[in-house]
């Protein structure tokens, strides 16, 4: 008896100390479509860290992907239509141990990995300030052919960040470019555990290199229905249709095209100026 409440009150405090490496982090993104504009589009997102590893997508996105992961769990191969549209459409997984970086895109069938692992190289700076009811700290990074002043604080020990950022010895509570054309701010924080690990479960992947990500979506941009090159072959038992419509007829492309390349203006300033790898 006694060795069985042991037992219970080990693996009690073993999912404790596992919860309580698991934090749920929301921050308002911000950025400009136009150059020089004073205007700024904003979506909620979601850092999501897990021991040493975290996810970072938009919140609606999130509550997808947890969604398909529950029926996923639960047998299902289906899938409802998502009740809301999301504005960032990558999400970014990071590897604190292996310090690589993984951005995860969906494009009709298939979802797009790409690894990487060049990562901000920081300069902390002497300059102290209070926010959002923290101690913070500068730090500055030139990042993706952009020069970025993030807000850190040690208070949460949490080596992490919104988007691609990591690295520092707290964590990012503010990020913006030196221009203010991108800006996350933290906006709320709670200790718990998610799982979007079942989000793919049944999509084909595609794993690239940088350099072959770059080519890619360089193509992607100018012709997005390039991927419905050679999906419906002559000896296939099935059809591949886009809201109806042969993958292969005008119509299907006409309607894809202006589907994605909506998608892709709301970003006509890149976030990064530059791919590293």
């Amino acid at each position: 008896m006694k060795l069985k409440q042991l037992l219970s009150l080990s693996a009690f405090i073993s999912s404790i100390a596992i919860f309580s490496q698991s934090y749920k982090i929301i921050y308002d993104f911000k950025w400009k479509t136009e150059e020089h504009s004073k205007d700024y589009n904003s979506e909620l997102t979601v850092l999501l860290k897990n021991e040493d590893k975290s996810y970072f997508e938009s919140l609606a996105k999130f509550k997808y992907d947890s969604i398909k992961t529950n029926l996923v769990n639960q047998g299902s191969r289906s899938f409802p239509a998502p009740k809301q549209q999301w504005k960032l459409q990558t999400l970014i997984s990071k590897d604190l141990k292996s310090q690589t970086t993984i951005t995860e895109e969906n494009f009709f069938d298939k979802v797009y990995l790409t690894t990487y692992r060049c990562k901000p190289i920081w300069k902390i700076q002497q300059e102290k300030s209070r926010l959002f009811n923290y101690n913070v700290q500068r730090a500055e990074t030139d990042f993706g052919g952009r020069k970025w002043i993030a807000w850190f604080t040690n208070e949460i020990p949490i080596s992490d960040g919104p988007y691609k950022f990591f690295g520092l010895p707290g964590l990012i509570l503010k990020i913006a470019d030196s221009e203010e054309n991108f800006i996350f701010e933290i906006k709320g924080l709670t200790k718990e555990q998610n799982n979007i690990e079942g989000r793919n479960a049944y999509t084909a992947k595609v794993n690239f290199t940088p350099k072959q990500w770059e080519t890619f979506w360089s193509k992607y941009q100018k012709d997005p229905s390039m991927i419905f090159a050679n999906l419906n072959s002559p000896n296939a038992t099935f059809t591949y249709v886009y809201y109806g419509q042969n993958v292969d007829s005008k119509e299907a492309k006409d309607s894809y095209n202006k589907t994605e390349k909506e998608k892709i203006n709301i970003f006509k300033i890149p976030i990064e100026l530059e791919f590293c790898e």
